[in-house]
């Protein structure tokens, strides 16, 4: 059934049907054909795939997310920082950076932050003379930090999967994401002064405490969110509900910037994302199910035990698979079929799931930045209006920061580690 069913998802793939459909029709294509199992069981796996209270969190800050577009909390949130970071060489390219992680740190949606974010600051930045490639690949690698600091859908999702803590997951993305950002800013300075653009002038106090009053509540958010999942006052899906109510009130009643007519398109926006999301998880949990039914698993645990017995090697070799994946199809499809072999068995040789958790969830962000199906590649190039021929070449420097990133997080075990055990801890 295995042949039938990797065949049809690439012929799928190759006609152009959906990814999320494409995965469900090989998997029924395949039971029917073969008969493994009753056709009911399709529709069974399919629902108790996203049959989760973990991921009700996923929609909860997807609205959060379109909230804080349509509130005015965004808007604030880049002003404070453009307050902050202006001054410096490079400073609107820095201000993009920083502005995206803290929409991160509140939606956990990389192709939400490209498009508040990067939509409000692309057309500055091209005014400030840098090339529309560079700009292309900084929103999107910057939009990339979504899904790795807290809080991530992607984490929400393996947690999911794998019965990890969703807490621990979040503590293990804060240092791996602050280090990606800052090192974004680093490149973005550096491209500032090889061009001689962008030099702001002198720091402001009086402009960054305007801003920053201005700016309170929305900054206050992440806090709010993070801190209660943190301090175990509520969940990851009931602070996704936190979320959305604390945006609605301050984007309705205390910037008055969000109106109740505005209220159809969030929500329809929210629907629309929602349900990509749920559809490829729901559609992949009938893939990994016939996976298990042809004991793929055991085969391929077989095959790696017998050829390493290096947990580090095994989790490289996961990484690359994941990267690879990537490049494909969306790794949110890749996360139910893989992790249910792969998760286990680390676990049983000893492995840091925690550390395997951060890294695996790095690794699918790589695959929204690369061609032919990058979903980040291809939003950051229409916000930008450039081709992404162009922005492909800038958008290769982002991606090997983040292949060092993977590479320090699976070599050295406290880089995602220290904040969970500190926290929370050792496993």
């Amino acid at each position: 059934m295995i042949p039938i069913v990797i065949a049809c998802l690439f012929f799928f793939i190759l006609i152009g049907v959906p990814i999320s459909f494409g995965i469900l029709l090989s998997g029924l294509v395949a039971v029917w054909a073969t008969g493994s199992f009753p056709l009911y069981m399709v529709a069974q796996r399919f629902v108790s795939g996203i049959n989760s209270f973990s991921l009700m969190a996923v929609p909860m800050f997807i609205v959060a997310g379109s909230i804080m577009s349509n509130g005015g909390i965004s808007k604030r949130i880049i002003n404070f920082c453009s307050a902050l970071f202006s001054w410096l060489r490079g400073g609107l390219a820095i201000v993009c950076v920083a502005a995206n992680m803290i929409f991160a740190s509140i939606s956990g949606s990389g192709t939400a932050a490209i498009s508040a974010i990067g939509g409000m600051t692309a057309p500055s930045l091209v005014e400030k003379g840098y090339k529309k490639g560079f700009v292309g690949a900084l929103i999107g690698g910057a939009g990339s930090l979504g899904p790795i600091i807290p809080p991530s859908c992607d984490m929400i999702v393996f947690a999911a999967i794998t019965g990890m803590s969703v807490a621990r997951m979040f503590a293990g993305g804060i240092i791996p994401g602050l280090t990606l950002g800052v090192i974004f800013m680093i490149i973005c300075s550096l491209y500032a002064r090889k061009h001689n653009i962008d030099y702001g002038g002198r720091f402001n106090g009086k402009n960054v405490w305007i801003a920053f009053k201005d700016a309170f509540l929305a900054l206050l958010m992440p806090v709010i969110i993070l801190g209660g999942v943190f301090s175990g006052a509520f969940t990851a899906t009931e602070a996704g509900a936190v979320a959305c109510a604390y945006g609605l009130i301050v984007g309705k009643f205390v910037y008055k910037e969000l109106k109740w007519k505005d209220l159809f398109p969030v929500f329809k926006n929210a629907t629309e994302s929602t349900a990509q999301v749920m559809m490829i998880l729901a559609s992949s949990t009938v893939f990994g199910y016939i996976f298990t039914v042809e004991n793929v698993g055991e085969h391929l645990r077989g095959w790696l035990t017998s050829t390493t017995d290096s947990t580090l090697v095994i989790m490289l070799m996961t990484a690359g698979l994941m990267v690879l994946i990537g490049c494909f199809m969306e790794t949110l499809a890749a996360m139910p079929v893989v992790l249910p072999i792969v998760y286990p068995l680390l676990k049983s040789m000893g492995a840091n799931m925690n550390q395997f958790g951060v890294m695996f969830c790095l690794c699918t962000i790589m695959g929204g930045l690369t061609p032919p199906v990058g979903c980040y590649l291809f939003i950051s190039g229409s916000v930008v209006k450039e081709r992404v021929t162009k922005i492909i070449p800038w958008m290769l420097v982002f991606i090997a920061v983040e292949i060092a990133i993977v590479l320090l997080t699976a070599f050295w075990e406290p880089f995602a580690t220290f904040l969970p055990n500190l926290m929370f801890g050792k496993m």
